[in-house]
């Protein structure tokens, strides 16, 4: 894998470090600009971010004095709905189909205060869809009557019925709104699963006939008068969590938040601290819309505006359209830590001598010391020439380390000019050690600084963002042990420092949104959190990466044609690599697991078997006079995997999945309890293969945001011989033979 390209093109859209190594490719986007025209204002009441300590607010408005046109930002699904306490406005929800930026996964934009009557057509009854031929329709409602025409057939003779609202989703009578409440997810009218009149008439019934039209980027939605509200929202995956009442989460993405005029996370009115907690971590997943654009000042962006063909390109000319924003000059920092929590969430990265979390300031010689984020919100906000230097636009920080050896960090969003290896940070580039001068004193309880660029203009930066991924400190968790009864004395819990693998697996309790085509495709669920992992190789070193995950559900046949047994897989998608030494290590598996935003909308095929080139191999092991079946992770070039599999019978995922609805817990992950006494150590069979067993925990936060380790009431024990495949042998021992792949590797080994 080349550290550099060849091409004087791909050159052109690098940004590097380190005089010219470690070139990264700089983000490629493609998108509208909401609004027409740049004369409008925004007040600070009216901006995105932190307001107090109990409130952040979400959407980003601005105002203005005479209509504006209103565009649609990218490419996306549309579902219009009434706008709460103001019956002239309307909402709009697009969900992208085409990511504007690669690398940044958006769920849904919000447009909050669009003029209703541009949509519909309240005069008639029931409620119809503006005409095509009243004065200046918008763009959205001539393509609408275009398509809605070209599917009845009307150039060709066809009758088409009345052009109802509720035919794109708009709801418009008592029973629709009885349908749509305010506690609804947006999520189910996205992934709708379409109902019948019970007579099987194949007649749909109203509340859920609709079908939500799509739209090209660029697109003239509809106008706005006064004022328009923006949201984005950054995507964790297409799926739910099932969640009780007592303990569901305070923010949830529903109608009631998508109908406000604006938004604002408000933590006061919440009861418990965890609670206000988990309403400050939604801040994470939102982001404003001038540093939206304002990462597109790169070089490498295209900002489309109002009705012209030709895009914005420069950074001057781009830094133009956002001089009304007040957060014209802000630079967000978002970092993600531990089990894909906001920094020092569990409160694990505040130094030993203060409260402080990290050092921060504009270069190396001016950072200072501080707590992490802006007003108690887990987003670092700098501004211009306070916080950032004027002079090489950069910022720079430092975070709390305990220098163990596989602290890393990664940058995901954001140029980095700090010593690092393509956007990863360890080791010596990340680690500091004490000087042999004690007249030189270094606090070691930081990292190496961390250096970013921001993109500016002379003095002024642009606003932009940042987001990283840090793991800088061994993490400790307590198994749950009960309470003591009455006499008795308090158990002590046993303590376990987290591995790799303890932050992999997740997903136990989610439910995928898209719905099977039939009975022999059962649903996939992706998480889009990234995760750093740590990968052996060839050379006795660690190559490092950046995971998602996924969880299949499917069925295999057994022992003939009518027994099938239930299964679910985990299984890690490669998103980037470091590799140490590539010329030892060739990873021709590195690039099979590109997600796309098409993914989720795969379906397994009834029977699981890894994606090509990677296939099972099996062994089996007689441990304690009892056979087992272990299998190993291959690849057709027989080269070392940069994937980890994790195989259970449904029966043995559902004892995972009842453990947390039991202890109610959040955010729980599969944690790996090793049977030996260290984790470097391996058990050996009977006939001298090397294996690990693991019994299978849940590691999770109660509803008091306690985080601890809950084990089944029975053991659950996988097997793995090569780190990569974990398997129960019930789920091992029915995996089909794969007897092309397994003669293939035999040849070449």
């Amino acid at each position: 894998m080349p550290e550099t390209p060849q091409t004087s093109e791909q050159m052109q859209q690098l940004t590097s470090s380190q005089n010219g190594t470690n070139k990264v490719a700089k983000l490629q986007s493609q998108s509208h600009f909401f609004i027409q025209g740049n004369n409008f204002i925004q007040t600070p009441e009216q901006s995105f971010g932190a307001i107090s300590e109990n409130q952040f607010r979400t959407t980003a408005s601005v105002s203005f004095s005479e209509d504006k046109e209103i565009y649609a930002l990218c490419k996306g699904v549309v579902f219009l709905q009434p706008q709460t306490g103001n019956d002239t406005k309307v909402n709009l929800i697009l969900k992208p189909f085409k990511q504007p930026i690669n690398g940044i996964n958006i769920k849904y934009i919000i447009y909050r205060g669009l003029n209703k009557s541009d949509f519909i057509n309240t005069a008639t009854n029931p409620i119809q869809i503006k005409g095509k031929n009243t004065p200046d329709p918008s763009g959205f409602i001539t393509y609408l009557w275009s398509e809605f025409e070209k599917f009845y057939g009307v150039e060709d003779g066809g009758i088409a019925p009345d052009f109802l609202a509720n035919f794109i989703g708009f709801p418009t009578s008592t029973a629709e709104l009885e349908v749509q409440t305010d506690s609804s997810l947006i999520d189910q009218y996205f992934y709708k699963i379409a109902e019948f009149f019970e007579n099987e008439t194949a007649e749909e019934k109203p509340e859920s006939a609709y079908e939500f039209p799509m739209v090209e980027r660029g697109l003239h939605l509809g106008n706005a008068t006064d004022q328009i509200g923006i949201d984005i929202i950054l995507n964790n995956g297409d799926y739910t969590i099932e969640e009780t009442e007592t303990n569901k989460n305070p923010f949830q993405l529903n109608l009631a938040y998508a109908r406000a005029d604006f938004y604002t996370l408000d933590t006061s009115t919440q009861p418990t601290d965890f609670n206000k907690k988990r309403i400050k971590e939604a801040a994470t997943k939102f982001l404003d819309i001038a540093a939206f654009y304002g990462l597109q000042a790169n070089g490498a962006g295209k900002l489309y505006i109002d009705n012209t063909t030709a895009p914005l390109i420069t950074k001057e000319t781009i830094a133009t359209r956002l001089e009304n924003f007040h957060t014209k000059n802000n630079f967000y920092l978002y970092i993600q830590s531990n089990r894909q929590r906001s920094y020092n969430f569990y409160e694990n990265y505040i130094h030993p001598e203060n409260t402080n979390a990290l050092k921060i300031g504009a270069t190396v010689s001016n950072v200072q010391e501080t707590t992490f984020g802006t007003l108690g919100w887990p987003i670092h906000v700098l501004n211009n020439s306070q916080d950032v230097a004027t002079e090489n636009n950069t910022i720079t920080f430092q975070l709390i380390t305990d220098n163990y050896q596989d602290a890393a960090l990664f940058t995901q969003i954001g140029v980095i000019n700090s010593a690092h290896e393509n956007n990863f940070v360890r080791n010596i580039n990340l680690l500091q050690e004490p000087l042999d001068d004690p007249a030189v004193i270094i606090d070691t309880n930081y990292t190496q600084p961390i250096t970013l660029i921001t993109p500016s203009i002379a003095e002024n930066t642009i606003a932009s963002f940042a987001q990283i991924i840090y793991e800088g400190k061994e993490f400790f968790v307590e198994s749950f042990v009960p309470p003591p009864e009455a006499g008795e004395d308090p158990a002590i819990p046993e303590v376990h420092a987290l591995k790799d693998i303890d932050d992999v697996f997740g997903l136990l309790n989610a439910k995928g949104l898209f719905t099977t085509s039939n009975n022999n495709q059962l649903p996939t669920v992706v998480s889009e959190d990234l995760q750093i992992i740590n990968f052996p190789n060839t050379s006795n070193s660690k190559d490092i990466g950046t995971i998602k995950h996924k969880k299949i559900e499917d069925r295999l046949q057994t022992v003939d044609e009518s027994t099938y047994i239930n299964r679910v897989t985990y299984e890690t998608l490669l998103d980037k690599i470091k590799i140490s030494n590539p010329v030892i290590s060739k990873k021709n598996t590195i690039n099979i697991d590109a997600v796309t935003g098409m993914f989720h909308n795969q379906q397994q095929s009834e029977n699981y078997n890894p994606k090509s080139p990677y296939f099972f191999s099996f062994v089996s092991l007689n441990i304690f006079k009892k056979e087992i079946i272990g299998l190993l992770l291959k690849t057709n070039a027989n080269d070392t995997p940069t994937k980890i599999i994790l195989g259970l019978t449904k029966n043995q995922s559902l004892k995972l999945e009842n453990l947390v609805k039991d202890n109610t817990l959040n955010n729980a992950k599969i944690f790996f309890k090793n049977k030996n006494i260290k984790e470097d150590y391996y058990h050996i069979s009977e006939s001298g293969i090397k294996y690990k067993q693991y019994a299978l925990n849940v590691i999770g936060e109660d509803a008091d945001g306690n985080l601890k380790i809950y084990e089944p009431n029975e053991e659950l024990l996988v097997y793995t011989l090569d780190g990569y495949a974990y398997a129960s042998n019930e789920y091992a021992k029915y995996v089909p033979q794969n007897y092309e792949s397994e003669y293939y590797i035999n040849l070449i080994n």
